[in-house]
């Protein structure tokens, strides 16, 4: 079951016609970006979900080197068996569930250079693990070598069967996402070779930048419910019980017109989508609308990257949503806006979106595993019913796919080796654009997919297999059986919780939010870490998406915003259409930044080092004068004796320090300060100190790295005051999100007694009400 076409014969001539016209215009920019344009067309069945196609790559060998071989990648053969690479790793588990069915394979049946058929020489690769049974890379020796500079037409046809979705891509009933799903070429890097590694749990993609010419043919009814990468052509043509959509990456207008930064828009992958179900609704992002709703932030962007407010653009992008029909109606809005938020935030600071359309998925009830994830100029999102706005559920998700399109769709790292350049690059931007719009995020505790406002002060007692037999919802039998009497209620649960009388407010800022996450792992790995080299998933996800997030906006702190910001943008400005790995990005951005900062890539990039600062205080009134005192003739003097001097009195040796030097007799000599500084931890970073006097005078003070190098404390040079101190605070800006432990950050003369009082109410309300629940199974 393949798709006919009558253009095998002239197609691959005249597309190389048209890339030699391209590359004229283009100037290779580095040794590792070449070229890659695709032309493919695909027929889907319906029933079986059986994907078969065919496909014209034209390769543009843009390194010094000359080449005599070719690799590619076969993604959906991650999903044939459980001894491929992906689901070996994931232990035959996808989602938290065992793949047991559902399997997707994909081969080649013809592979054509030059009119030669190469399948027969097909070889199979395992470059990172030596797994034989891994069928997701191979190789095939080319006729003749390829030359620098020069263009090779490839043509393959291939077989495949689609993947009930699980990781990314596949079908849940007649909901498709289709991605990674042709024959798709690896990376040629000049001096290194091929780039094409297998598809491992904990990676994503990787490819060369280009353009995409794809004819879909699919049963009538995808008939206008189809999204993909790109634009569609013309209007889709019926032929009888089949329909053929054609989409364009970019489109022919994109292409022909340079974007902000001069450069012709390119994209590295496809991906599509369709579903009958879909609810389309198109709608526009406009610059001017979001530039004066947010004219301070524009302002001080411009300011920081010395331009005149005026002049700073980004062009309008039509916005087209893919809804579900039981969420159109309350959702389709609140996504719009969401991405609207990552089109405005990320194209000021970092460049424009350099695409006429941007398209936005949700996916279907029970292809969640499809959701959260983002391809050129297409991403999926996550959310449910039920969600209000303060949840930030959708938004969190739709600005954080849609910010992919600006790291993972513009700067195109390789994500398996440095998958934080674009995970964690997003996770840093997609905070600071959801604070900016949103504000602070409102927890919601979730019953059978109703919500409830808020959060439990306190974990529940027991837990764990005693929990799961006092409460009957799961009993473990012998020979593995297990009974669930009463298994799981989102009611009963509601009931145990009782919510109203029990929880508390939380209000969560994104930006702490990623601290939060930093510190679940915050030193087994280096964040510069292929994709599959740290040591478990948690340490992967931890460097490649929240611990990055704290380093770069610590970095902003060290350097300051503006010149932060300047250093990112040079970096999104120099990298766009190309690939990047960390050196490059560690250049590029002191370069625009104006700042050395090579000791801060080398200890937080490529280190495990932590930091722990934490403030001791001390102080009294200068004490009462005692004893015998030389005078400068070398003659000793007795103090004079007081009132309530009692030398005879042995009491005195038995009080405290500051009941002994409380009072002196005149009260208007100065207080003495003992503040002391310590970090715990490797990591020496500049920090700040504000000590606050009673009278509100404020003294500010720098504890330098240098000054860390030769001690790991450091007693603030304060001489004495006639004012007592009301408060010490380290990072009093909140600058660095780094610190294992915030709660000795600060000392405070006046604390508030009520706090505890407040979380202690809850806390034994919740226990009460817990001890009845458990006493009765059930309340």
């Amino acid at each position: 079951m393949r798709p006919k076409s009558g253009w095998r014969g002239f197609l691959p001539v005249a597309l190389v016609a048209l890339a030699a016209s391209v590359m004229a215009q283009e100037a290779a920019e580095d040794n590792r970006s070449s070229r890659v344009d695709y032309r493919i067309e695909a027929r889907l069945d319906g029933e079986t979900k059986e994907l078969d196609g065919r496909e014209t790559i034209l390769w543009t060998n843009r390194s010094q080197d000359t080449v005599s071989d070719l690799w590619f990648h076969l993604y959906l053969n991650a999903f044939s068996n459980n001894y491929s690479t992906h689901l070996w790793e994931t232990k035959g588990r996808a989602r938290g569930r065992d793949f047991k069915e559902g399997w997707g394979w994909q081969r080649i049946t013809s592979l054509r250079v030059e009119g030669e058929e190469l399948a027969g020489n097909i070889r199979f690769r395992s470059p990172d693990d030596g797994r034989e049974d891994d069928r997701t890379v191979f190789s095939v020796d080319l006729p003749r070598p390829v030359a620098p500079g020069e263009t090779l037409a490839i043509e393959i046809e291939w077989e495949s069967q689609l993947p009930r979705v699980r990781r990314r891509t596949g079908y849940k009933g007649n909901f498709l996402l289709v991605a990674q799903w042709y024959p798709k070429l690896g990376v040629y890097e000049g001096g290194r070779g091929w780039n094409c590694h297998q598809f491992h749990e904990s990676t994503e993609f990787y490819g060369d930048f280009g353009t995409y010419d794809v004819t879909l043919d699919l049963p009538v009814e995808y008939r206008d419910k189809v999204g993909a990468s790109g634009v569609q052509e013309g209007a889709a043509v019926v032929n009888g019980d089949r329909v053929l959509t054609r989409f364009l990456a970019p489109s022919l207008g994109d292409r022909q017109a340079a974007d902000q930064f001069g450069k012709h828009a390119l994209v590295h992958d496809f991906t599509w989508t369709a579903d009958p179900d879909f609810v389309v609704i198109e709608d526009t992002f406009q610059f001017a609308r979001w530039a004066g709703k947010h004219a301070a932030e524009l302002q001080a962007t411009a300011a920081a990257l010395g331009m005149e407010p005026e002049s700073v653009r980004l062009r309008d992008v039509v916005v087209r949503i893919l809804m579900q029909p039981e969420r159109a109606r309350r959702q389709w809005k609140r996504h719009f806006d969401a991405t609207c938020t990552a089109l405005f935030f990320y194209g000021l600071w970092f460049g424009e979106y350099p695409y006429e359309q941007v398209t936005v998925v949700d996916p279907a009830w029970g292809a969640g595993a499809a959701g959260g994830m983002e391809y050129p100029t297409l991403f999926t999102c996550g959310t449910q019913l039920y969600t209000r706005k303060q949840m930030h559920r959708p938004e969190s998700v739709t600005v954080h796919e849609a910010g992919h399109q600006f790291w993972y769709g513009l700067v195109g790292n390789n994500e398996f080796e440095a998958a934080w350049l674009d995970e964690g690059f997003n996770s840093y931007t997609d905070s600071e654009a959801i604070w900016r719009q949103y504000g602070a995020r409102r927890a919601a505790t979730w019953y059978s997919g109703l919500p409830a406002w808020g959060v439990s002060p306190a974990r529940r007692p027991g837990g764990g297999r005693l929990g799961d037999i006092l409460t009957a919802t799961k009993w473990k039998l012998p020979f593995g059986f297990e009974l669930e009497p009463l298994g799981e209620s989102g009611f009963i649960d509601w009931w145990r919780d009782q919510p109203r009388l029990t929880f508390v407010e939380q209000l969560d800022d994104p930006r702490w939010g990623d601290r939060g996450g930093y510190l679940a792992d915050p030193d087994s790995d280096p964040i510069d870490t292929a994709a599959w080299g740290y040591v478990d998933r948690q340490s992967y996800r931890t460097n490649s998406y929240p611990r990055t997030a704290v380093a770069l906006r610590s970095l902003s702190a060290v350097i300051g915003r503006d010149a932060f910001l300047r250093g990112m943008r040079h970096y999104a400005k120099t990298w766009r259409y190309r690939h990047p790995y960390p050196d490059d990005f560690f250049q590029t951005f002191s370069e625009g930044a104006g700042v050395d900062v090579s000791w801060y890539f080398e200890d937080v990039f490529r280190g495990t080092g932590t930091v722990d600062w934490s403030v001791d205080v001390q102080q009294r009134k200068t004490p009462k004068r005692k004893g015998w005192f030389m005078d400068a003739e070398g003659v000793f003097t007795k103090a004079p004796a007081t009132d309530d001097d009692d030398d005879d009195n042995d009491e005195d040796e038995e009080e405290d320090d500051d009941e002994r030097d409380s009072g002196p007799a005149d009260p208007d000599w100065p207080w003495i300060y003992n503040v002391t500084l310590r970090r715990n931890g490797e990591l020496r970073l500049p920090v700040t100190v504000e000590v606050v006097f009673a009278d509100g005078s404020r003294e500010p003070f720098e504890w330098t790295r240098e000054m860390q190098a030769g001690s790991n404390w450091w007693r603030l040079p304060l001489a004495p005051g006639v004012e007592k101190i009301a408060s010490v605070v380290i990072d009093p800006e909140r600058l660095y999100y780094f610190d294992e432990n915030m709660t000795d950050n600060q000392w405070y003369e006046e604390v508030d007694s009520l706090v505890p009082l407040r979380w202690s109410e809850r806390i034994v309300t919740q226990y009460s009400h817990l001890l009845h629940w458990f006493g009765t199974t059930g309340g």
